[in-house]
């Protein structure tokens, strides 16, 4: 009898455990909900450019956007923009996910938003055949909503060539096409040195600046001390989820 007891105990003990935590986590998930509803909203105009809805705000933000993972050193990426309470863009290629399986999602459960940058990174203007492009967005597109369970909401052009007939299916297929109007230049091998990768971030900066870095080595290694100069010249960091058209 006091055996059975025990084991009644533990039971209810264990059932109590369970929903506490559930209980927990639909709290979790009211406050992140509350969160996104109350932050202020933003739109994207002449696809370079982020500005507040409410247009009382003037807050000193930026967006950043971080080019052609996933790869080996998104998840070191993700360290450094959670360290500086920084909400991103990964704009991903299809072809890379093979190599790095399970980065995608990893992306997206920390929180990041993850974005369409075609399947192998061509360049769509030299592209005769539409159907290439049209299967290059969309492959891309899938493999992200399947990942994700969620649908890819913003595109970017890879080196930033597009034109009015793509534009116009990347709005018909629900998506924010996005340029950029910042770089860090982190093509060029000169930006090995910190203080040019942090100075072309720099050049014509303004609120509202939608920032463009790769994935590279370097441009890992530089990065903390790119945040760490936006954030001691007061600018803080849109979450892509809180941009509305």
């Amino acid at each position: 009898m006091f055996m059975f007891m025990v084991i009644i105990t533990y039971l209810f003990s264990s059932i109590q455990i369970k929903d506490l935590k559930i209980n927990e986590e639909e709290i979790r998930l009211e406050q992140e909900t509350l969160k996104i509803i109350n932050a202020p909203k933003y739109k994207i105009i002449n696809r370079n450019l982020v500005i507040p809805v409410d247009q009382t705000n003037n807050n000193k933000v930026l967006l950043l956007t971080i080019d052609d993972g996933p790869s080996k050193r998104t998840k070191e990426i993700m360290e450094i923009l959670k360290n500086h309470k920084a909400g991103a863009i990964f704009f991903i290629n299809g072809m890379h996910e093979e190599n790095n399986i399970g980065v995608i999602e990893e992306i997206y459960k920390k929180g990041f938003t993850v974005g369409n940058h075609t399947w192998n990174h061509i360049n769509m203007n030299k592209e005769n055949d539409i159907k290439v492009v049209e299967n290059e967005i969309l492959k891309n597109g899938e493999l992200i909503e399947n990942l994700t369970w969620a649908p890819t909401r913003f595109f970017r052009a890879p080196y930033g060539e597009s034109n009015s007939n793509i534009r116009k299916f990347i709005k018909d297929n629900g998506m924010i096409f996005m340029d950029w109007s910042g770089a860090t230049k982190d093509w060029d091998k000169s930006t090995i040195e910190k203080d040019i990768f942090i100075n072309n971030a720099l050049v014509d900066l303004h609120p509202g600046s939608i920032i463009l870095i790769h994935e590279h080595p370097w441009s890992v290694a530089n990065l903390d001390g790119l945040l760490t100069t936006l954030d001691e010249k007061g600018y803080t960091y849109i979450d892509p989820k809180d941009i509305i058209e």
